[in-house]
């Protein structure tokens, strides 16, 4: 399984982003874990985002599929509604699915978080799309976006871990902020709570204005992106890198940026 985060950025103007985190860990049965293992998804240049929970193999293909079927015009258009787009993906997903083997299907969840327009105007969506290990149709429902910072799905088998740690840094001076959420995410994943969640934390934002981004994370001491390490890669300050307090950092020194807003963990936490 996985654990899975999603949180809405309000200011006060209305809601002004949406992220999405997850954890790195691939589980198989015999205790076998591998933790790099890629489980969010952006599209280069649509406000497009999308992540998975559950079974592995399958979303993972379309996923990444799907994307490139955005960005190169394939499957969405300008006059789609929101409704629409999510309708398309969750076809696509289930025409993929009837080839799939049996043997190896099982139950996922896909988060699809669209922005529909651009600047202060523009409307954050988001979709949940349940596929279950059965042959049936796949569920597609709502999730509101509130009009207060916070977050708007948990799943997956770290979800007990990551709402406890959440309660935590709601209830602390940050709470209703971003930091608070990818704090307490990062502090579930670091607490070892969940056997099936583990490794870096991946993180992907969406903001009123141009396309979505991935960013990198600065995790015990080393780079990820996506889960992967970045050792000594060029071009490091082409990515927004954040640690486990969401601050945003040098990748070459691994620390916040000088000029960067301090998050110092609030006082008990």
């Amino acid at each position: 399984m996985t654990s899975l985060i999603s949180w809405i950025g309000v200011d006060s103007r209305g809601a002004a982003s949406a992220y999405f985190a997850s954890d790195s860990r691939i589980t198989w049965s015999g205790a076998s874990v591998w933790d790099h293992g890629r489980k969010l998804f952006v599209c280069r240049r649509y406000p497009h985002i999308f992540a998975y929970c559950g079974e592995v193999l399958f979303p993972t293909q379309t996923l990444s599929q799907i994307i490139e079927l955005i960005d190169s015009d394939l499957l969405i258009s300008a006059i789609d509604t929101v409704d629409s787009c999510a309708e398309k993906v969750t076809s696509i997903m289930e025409s993929a699915l009837k080839a799939y083997p049996m043997t190896a299907r099982g139950k996922f969840d896909v988060l699809y978080c669209i922005r529909e327009g651009e600047g202060l105007s523009s409307r954050f969506h988001l979709r949940r799309i349940t596929f279950d290990s059965a042959p049936s149709q796949p569920c597609v429902s709502s999730i509101g976006i509130p009009d207060r910072s916070g977050a708007v799905a948990i799943l997956g088998s770290g979800s007990q871990s990551l709402k406890k740690h959440l309660d935590q840094w709601t209830s602390s001076d940050v709470g209703g902020t971003s930091r608070a959420v990818f704090s307490a995410f990062c502090d579930s994943l670091q607490s070892g709570a969940d056997p099936h969640s583990g490794g870096p934390p991946q993180l992907l934002g969406l903001w009123r204005r141009s396309a979505p981004q991935a960013f990198g994370i600065i995790w015990q001491k080393h780079r990820y992106f996506y889960g992967l390490e970045v050792d000594s890669f060029e071009n490091l300050s082409e990515v927004r890198w954040y640690n486990d307090l969401f601050e945003i950092c040098d990748p070459k020194t691994l620390t916040r940026k000088p000029d960067a807003q301090p998050q110092p963990r609030p006082r008990g936490l």
